[in-house]
């Protein structure tokens, strides 16, 4: 059986996508993303919790996804809190007694190679694989929560008719 995944890309700006279960004919995913809010670790995550929380209330979706976090070089101690908070909020959730369901992570070499064929491919051609498809993401953290999608949907439901993207292109 199939259902509705939320995947996410835990960045500066938390891009979002949601994908419903495959349908004929297709629905796009919906997309889009939200800038962190408040200041430190405690109030971000905590926003991002209740966010998510609210989102859970109004789509109901079945499983969830995100992309592992990315660390830079001179990223500051309480960036790399905040990027980790994220991913336990995440964790939380999917762990909850409230919310249990299944879940995936995919790394962005994932994101880029299912996006682009090339797991190095930058920004600019992961957003405009999305719009290839149709999908006129606003944002690079939009489009990589599409390409996260599109790579756990498989791993979640493999036998489901999760060609989503194919189906939408064509």
């Amino acid at each position: 059986m199939d259902g509705s995944l939320l995947s996410l890309d835990l960045a500066g700006n938390i891009g979002w996508a949601l994908f419903r279960p495959p349908t004929v004919p297709s629905v796009p995913p919906l997309f889009g993303e939200h800038k962190w809010r408040g200041q430190g670790a405690t109030n971000i995550c905590g926003w991002f919790g209740d966010w998510l929380n609210d989102f859970h209330a109004v789509e109901r979706f079945d499983a969830m996804a995100w992309e592992e976090p990315w660390l830079r070089p001179g990223d500051k101690p309480e960036t790399i809190k905040i990027l980790f908070g994220l991913v336990g909020v995440c964790l939380a959730f999917v762990g909850s007694a409230r919310h249990p369901m299944a879940y995936r992570t995919v790394t962005p070499k994932e994101v880029k190679k299912r996006m682009t064929g090339n797991s190095y491919a930058d920004k600019p051609a992961v957003v405009g694989a999305c719009w290839k498809l149709g999908w006129k993401v606003g944002s690079s953290d939009a489009a990589d929560a599409c390409g996260v999608g599109l790579v756990a949907y498989r791993q979640i439901w493999p036998r489901s008719l999760s060609t989503i993207a194919e189906k939408h292109a064509a």
